[in-house]
C-alpha cells in the first residue's frame, strides 16, 4: 500500500481532484489518501512534517506528498525538511507567471471563492430545484426543468442531479421508474410532455443488486431477479422512445455529469 498525504492551506478540493487524477493513472498500486487540509500557518505546517517522519518510520517508505499551498513561507517549511513533495502550484504558477509576463496573486483560496455573486446565487437556486422535484416530487414543476434524470431506483439520478446543479446550475429533476411503468412501451403520462428534457441512467444488474442490498437486504426489492428484470425494461422503454441513455456503473459522479453536458447540446453553454 502507498500513503499518499494531499496538503492544502484551504478547503483540499482543487489538491484531491488533482492527486487523485493522477493517481488514477496507476490502477495496479493500492493508494491511501489521508486530507490534511487549512495548512495555514509554519506550525501547522511543522506539524505536516511530523506527521509524514512518522508515517515513514511507520510503513518504511515515505508518503506521497500533493499540495496547494499559496503562502511562500508555508511551502518553504517543507523545502527546508527535504520532503518529497508534489507542489501542485509551483509547478503551473511560474510558467504562468513567465507566460502571461505578470506575478500572481498567490492568494489562499481564491479557486474556490465566490467570484460572481449571480452565477453563484444561481446554482444555489438550482440545488435548491434538483431538491425540491428529487425522487419524481413536485412533478407540476417539471416545466422549469432544464433536465429530467429517469431511471430505476438507486442507479444514481440523485447524486447526479444534485452535481449537475450545484456545479454548473442546470435545473435538474428526477424521476424514478417503478410498478406499472417498467412494463409499458410509453412514457409516464408525468414525462410525456417533457420527452426532450429526458436522459436516462442505467446500471448493471449486478452492481444495482449489490447497492440495493447494502440498503435494504433481504428485501425483493434487493434481489438479483428483480434487479435484472427492473434493468432490462428500463432499457427497453428508453430505446423505444429513443430517450438518451447512459451507463453508470463504472463511472463516478463527476463523469456521468460532464458526459450528460457533452451529449445534450442545450447544456453545453454551461
Amino acid at each position: 500500500m502507498q500513503h499518499a498525504f494531499i496538503v492544502s492551506d484551504r478547503t483540499g478540493l482543487t489538491a484531491a481532484a488533482m492527486a487523485q487524477s493522477l493517481m488514477s493513472q496507476f490502477p495496479r498500486v493500492d493508494f491511501h489518501t489521508r486530507m490534511l487540509t487549512f495548512v495555514d500557518t509554519t506550525a501547522k505546517a511543522r506539524a505536516v512534517v511530523d506527521q509524514v517522519r512518522e508515517a515513514t518510520v511507520r510503513d518504511g517508505t515515505a508518503p506521497l506528498m500533493f499540495m496547494t499551498v499559496a503562502q511562500e513561507a508555508i511551502r518553504e517549511v517543507f523545502r527546508q525538511e527535504e520532503l518529497e513533495v508534489f507542489d501542485l502550484f509551483e509547478t503551473f504558477i511560474g510558467p504562468l507567471e513567465q507566460r502571461l509576463g505578470t506575478a500572481s496573486s498567490h492568494t489562499v483560496g481564491r479557486s474556490h471563492a465566490v467570484g460572481d455573486e449571480a452565477a453563484y446565487s444561481a446554482r444555489i437556486a438550482a440545488v435548491h430545484f434538483a431538491l425540491q422535484t428529487d425522487d419524481g416530487l413536485e412533478l407540476d414543476h417539471y416545466g422549469r426543468a432544464e433536465l429530467i434524470v429517469v431511471g430505476v431506483s438507486r442507479c444514481g439520478k440523485t447524486p447526479v442531479s444534485l452535481y449537475l446543479s450545484l456545479h454548473y446550475g442546470i435545473y435538474v429533476a428526477n424521476y424514478p421508474l417503478t410498478g406499472d411503468e417498467l412494463g409499458r412501451r410509453t412514457l409516464p403520462p408525468a414525462l410525456e410532455p417533457h420527452r426532450d428534457k429526458l436522459f436516462a441512467l442505467t446500471i448493471d444488474p449486478r452492481r444495482l443488486t449489490q447497492i440495493r442490498s447494502e440498503r435494504l437486504p433481504g428485501t425483493r426489492y434487493a434481489e438479483p431477479a428483480t434487479c435484472q428484470q427492473e434493468v432490462a425494461q428500463a432499457e427497453s422503454l428508453f430505446r423505444s422512445n429513443r430517450v438518451p441513455l447512459l451507463n453508470t456503473t463504472r463511472m463516478s459522479v463527476e463523469e456521468i455529469g460532464a458526459m450528460i453536458v457533452n451529449r445534450v447540446p442545450a447544456l453545453q453553454q454551461r
